[in-house]
């Protein structure tokens, strides 16, 4: 969804927006329902027909575009009806004949409410309300955390992270009650967290006064896609919570327990040659 660009790395850490996500996991942190639909797109918007998908407007949710070009990735509904929902891209197309489409809710019934399966947030301010920032028509919640550890020291260990929230108001201790419903004393393990990045000049226009960016070079209209590569953790283990902050350590894909790099050992019975050494 973002495309890497070589003027973003010449750019200083002062320009430079972070945010994150936070996706739960299917049928540890929440009961999933699976489910499948058409879509077609009018420029930025993505109609989706699903029967009887039962979501509000504002529910974020990754979508899996099974077919077609759109673009898999993390949308927010912007409007709704029973059997059909709109979401922006950030990509200008149209796309007239029905798609595929695939993606997972969470189960709403009177013994089991809903759960949020995407949380996303940030730790600045924009420049309007000081307040939530818009990015790729997503809102990311301004919510006071750290996020410490990403470098990479060359020296071979992978970096864990941790992400460090305030939780002075219970709200981290509440996700986790949430989800612990699902799976006793999970905390959140296994969530995949999306660090993401972009610079001011790429936010969305709304999150400025008057609706203008400022930061924007020139007339040029704000381009959505413009981001730094993004990093991808998971979180391993709750190291703190207390009634002031809670604390998470976090792994990359390879340093997960149980995951090893190749996945998959090559036999004599998949190549009969390996293992022999052959000198010409």
């Amino acid at each position: 969804m973002g495309n890497p660009t070589t003027e973003l790395q010449q750019l200083t850490n002062k320009s430079i927006i972070e945010l994150f996500s936070v996706e739960l996991k299917p049928d540890v942190h929440f009961q999933k329902t699976e489910q499948s639909g058409t879509y077609v797109q009018n420029g930025k918007d993505i109609t989706i027909n699903a029967t009887g998908h039962g979501m509000p407007v504002g529910t974020i949710l990754p979508l899996n575009f099974t077919s077609g070009n759109a673009i898999d990735g993390i949308y927010t509904i912007q409007s709704e009806t029973s059997n059909q929902f709109v979401v922006k891209s950030t990509v200008f197309q149209n796309i007239t004949d029905p798609q595929t489409v695939s993606f997972n809710s969470a189960v709403n019934t009177a013994d089991i409410p809903r759960v949020p399966i995407v949380y996303l947030f940030h730790t600045g301010n924009n420049l309007k309300d000081n307040t939530d920032l818009i990015w790729q028509s997503n809102t990311y919640t301004k919510f006071p955390c750290s996020a410490e550890g990403f470098e990479y020291t060359g020296k071979g260990k992978l970096p864990r992270p941790t992400l460090t929230f305030s939780n002075l108001l219970g709200n981290i201790t509440a996700i986790m009650q949430l989800v612990n419903k699902t799976t006793a004393f999970s905390d959140l393990t296994g969530a995949k967290v999306t660090r993401r990045r972009t610079l001011t000049r790429f936010l969305d226009e709304e999150n400025f006064p008057s609706n203008i960016n400022p930061y924007k070079v020139g007339l040029e209209s704000v381009d959505p896609t413009a981001e730094l590569p993004r990093e991808i953790y998971f979180i391993e283990r709750k190291v703190v919570e207390n009634k002031d902050i809670v604390q998470f350590e976090l792994v990359s894909t390879f340093d997960l327990i149980g995951i090893g790099a190749p996945k998959k050992l090559v036999t004599r019975s998949d190549f009969p040659l390996v293992g022999t050494l052959v000198n010409f």
